[in-house]
């Protein structure tokens, strides 16, 4: 079906994925930033600093990628990854490691959405969308497997080596990305137009589709769930580590983040098949439902359960990525402003990311993890009904017509209906 012409791209993009990392140091962050003189709280209020970076970054790197092309944003994006991990080589105190916050988050942003739409675009371009689905699970699971590889041989350089040289494997693989990213084509025309154009059709699209603003908010929340989980790794593993393992934390750290990535990885590559055989609108409970409980289970300190729910919340990421990235496709008519759009909904999981990330930390600190779990249970259960109260009446609302001038695609494939 496909011939050498067309399978040279999707490869090449493939291996871009897997090779532009933004996520293989996050396991041993809180651990080089400590050891640089930063507090837990202060490495939770990093976070902020790199979720509203994103958001502020979000919108004109969208732009960007709608005005001057895909592949030059995600290009970009690794050029920039490689300056952020230069800072974090070199950083001594928290504005240094802010600005290398900063950077990080204008290289994800840059990427972050450029990936998906190059990948949907192409795939509009070749009449094939019913793949769509399978291909966004093999992208997101060939990222898993470079982040896998890069987290275990990072783990062995930090501990072995020197703790700076994990950030200078990252940046090395970034800009190989970032140079194998130029070598893709572009799928489709750029779009000149004026920057108001594009950010006036992007709210009214949101203004207007409740199904579409439903799917942005429920993103947000199990976001902030998802990545919370990761960044108490460290406090919470060692809470069940004995004496003499907690001299190699970071090996077993760096073992844990292997674990999560296969099961990421495996998740993702299945993600595909799942998207076809079940509703979405299940897929989205059942995953809501299991981040709540995940969170209870935590919060009752079970051992070796609590190192398994670790494992599972970062292998739901492999379903999650692609099935938010599928929803908001789907949903988005017309190619104009796709990365525009999903440029929008990585703002609005990062912001509520950047104002829950502080007071999780500072709850830590004033209490206990457990104890922190526990209500973050209780406070995303709360917050899934109400998100699910809302969802129910605006797919039950009457359609207020068109507002994106594009045209509605033939193919049925194209469109999701709000049933999921």
């Amino acid at each position: 079906m496909w011939d050498r012409l067309q399978r040279r791209p999707l490869l090449t993009y493939f291996v871009y994925r897997a090779l532009a990392l933004t996520w293989a140091f996050a396991p041993f962050q809180v651990y080089y930033l400590q050891r640089r003189g930063l507090s837990l709280a202060e490495a939770f209020d990093l976070n902020v600093v790199f979720s509203l970076s994103a958001v502020a970054f979000e919108i004109p790197t969208g732009l960007f990628a709608d005005r001057r092309g895909r592949r030059v944003s995600m290009s970009a994006g690794g050029f920039v990854m490689a300056l952020a991990c230069l800072l974090f080589v070199v950083g001594r105190s928290f504005w240094t490691f802010a600005a290398a916050n900063v950077l990080s988050a204008l290289s994800m942003a840059l990427s972050s959405g450029a990936d998906s739409a190059y990948l949907y675009d192409h795939l509009t371009s070749k009449q094939d969308l019913a793949r769509y689905a399978r291909l966004e699970g093999w992208s997101t699971a060939a990222k898993g497997v470079g982040n896998l590889t890069a987290v275990l041989v990072g783990a062995l350089l930090y501990q072995y080596v020197h703790p700076a040289s994990v950030f200078v494997l990252t940046g090395a693989l970034t800009v190989t990305a970032g140079m194998l990213a130029l070598t893709l084509p572009e799928t489709r025309a750029r779009h000149e137009g004026q920057i108001s154009e594009h950010l006036s059709r992007a709210v009214n699209v949101l203004r207007n589709d409740g199904r579409l603003l439903a799917v942005v908010s429920f993103g947000a929340v199990s976001f902030v769930l998802l990545r919370l989980s990761l960044f108490a790794d460290q406090p919470h593993l060692e809470s069940h580590l004995h004496r003499n393992w907690l001299q190699h934390t970071v090996l077993s750290m760096g073992a844990l983040a292997a674990a999560k990535e296969v099961g990421s990885a495996l998740v993702a590559g299945g993600s595909g098949w799942v998207l076809q055989h079940v509703r979405t609108r299940w897929l989205a409970i059942g995953l809501g439902v299991g981040l709540v409980l995940a969170y209870a289970l935590m919060g009752e300190d079970h051992g070796v359960l609590c190192t398994a729910l670790m494992v599972a919340l970062a292998s739901s990421f492999g379903l999650f990525s692609p099935l938010m990235r599928a929803l908001m496709n789907r949903l988005i008519e017309g190619p104009r402003d796709r990365a525009t759009l999903l440029s929008v909904e990585g703002m609005g999981r990062r912001l509520l990311f950047a104002a829950v990330s502080p007071v999780f930390g500072r709850a830590v600190e004033a209490s206990s993890l457990h104890t922190t779990f526990t209500g973050t249970a209780w406070v995303a259960a709360l917050a899934y009904a109400v998100l699910g109260v809302s969802a129910l009446l605006s797919f039950r609302a009457p359609s207020v017509g068109p507002v994106n001038p594009a045209p509605r695609s033939s193919r049925p494939s194209a469109v999701v209906t709000a049933a999921g």
